[in-house]
């Protein structure tokens, strides 16, 4: 009678099993993917930003790291400003964004800027603030109510950040580095008058030497001719030509690029530093008539405009407008270029 109460407790167990496994495999392709929550943890709001840096207080010429990173759930649509041109005191030298990563049902995307603080002083990034709204479900093909044009945008908006910038020289002195002179002391010994001789013929010696090797360095540079700004200009073009344009990241890199080439040929051709300068500066600048000629410096400030637009206004450019770019590139630095030296002159 026992065996048979077994047999049959083991048959309904089995039996439950089977069925709870049979309503698993049915209700899993219908469910939704959700950010997995563990026991026990609050549910996380559907967009989280947050901005950080490398380092809160800096020295000038250090690269200071700002990352916006935002944190979502795919089911919103999430919209992430670029925050490049309100930042206001640095110089961007580079901008870029990681890969999109995934991790608990949730992606994780960061973008980040290189900035260097010329100036002592204290400084204050902007806030970044991104939109959301309820979206379309991951992997949905049909459309889906909360995707209604209409609906409301929400917000999630980063603190500010304070960056102090440091001056690398030291700000005063320390009393205990200044010690007393020692007192005067009888050697009681004669000159090493042999020394003496030795090693002021030794130093007249070297510095024979010296004069030597710097008249012959200097008769050296004289005869090798220095490259002309726009040699540079044209080699360093040729170059920014061989980049992919179908890439966006990539279109935006030759901007910063092609703009800085423009800038160090300015700089080099007319002794002006166009390099550290901002547009509006350089724009001043050629108010005053002091650079190119009137035609030239309108060249000059349209390509500016239309590179700082790339630059920190977000604009994609079409491909027209990008080969509009090099072209007046080229003829600005054709037109501006120092007139070739006669061969007798050279020579």
């Amino acid at each position: 009678m026992s065996l048979e109460v077994e047999r049959s407790t083991a048959w309904v167990k089995s039996a439950v099993k089977c069925g709870a496994l049979l309503a698993g495999l049915i209700l899993l392709p219908g469910c939704e993917r959700q950010a997995e929550v563990l026991p026990g943890e609050e549910p996380r709001a559907p967009v989280e930003v947050r901005a950080s840096v490398d380092r809160a207080v800096a020295t000038t010429g250090d690269l200071i790291t700002f990352r916006v990173t935002v944190d979502y759930d795919p089911t919103w649509e999430v919209q992430i400003p670029d925050p490049g041109s309100e930042i206001a005191g640095f110089r961007l030298v580079e901008l870029g964004r990681d890969e999109p990563r995934e991790s608990r049902g949730r992606v994780i995307e960061s973008r980040y800027y290189q900035l260097r603080a010329d100036l002592v002083g204290s400084y204050v990034l902007p806030p970044v603030t991104v939109a959301y709204r309820p979206g379309q479900p991951p992997g949905s093909q049909a459309p889906d109510s909360r995707t209604d044009p209409a609906e409301p945008w929400s917000e999630a908006t980063t603190s500010e950040i304070f960056v102090e910038v440091e001056s690398v020289l030291p700000t005063s002195g320390r009393a205990e580095d200044i010690r007393d002179l020692k007192p005067l002391r009888d050697v009681g010994r004669r000159p090493p008058w042999l020394w003496i001789g030795l090693g002021s013929l030794l130093a007249i010696g070297v510095a024979l030497a010296v004069v030597w090797w710097v008249r012959r360095w200097r008769r050296r540079l004289s005869q090798v001719p220095l490259r002309p700004a726009h040699e540079i200009a044209f080699e360093t073009l040729a170059t920014l030509r061989r980049t992919d344009f179908d890439d966006p990241e990539a279109v935006r890199r030759f901007h910063f690029q092609i703009s800085e080439t423009i800038r160090s040929y300015v700089e080099n051709r007319f002794d002006f530093n166009a390099t550290d300068l901002t547009t509006e500066e350089i724009l001043d600048w050629l108010d005053l008539g002091e650079g190119p000629e009137e035609g030239q410096g309108e060249q000059l400030g349209q390509f500016l405009r239309e590179t700082d637009q790339v630059k920190f206004a977000h604009h994609d450019p079409a491909r027209p407008d990008i080969e509009l770019t090099y072209e007046r590139a080229l003829r600005f630095v054709e037109a501006t270029r120092e007139p070739d030296e006669p061969l007798e002159e050279a020579a």
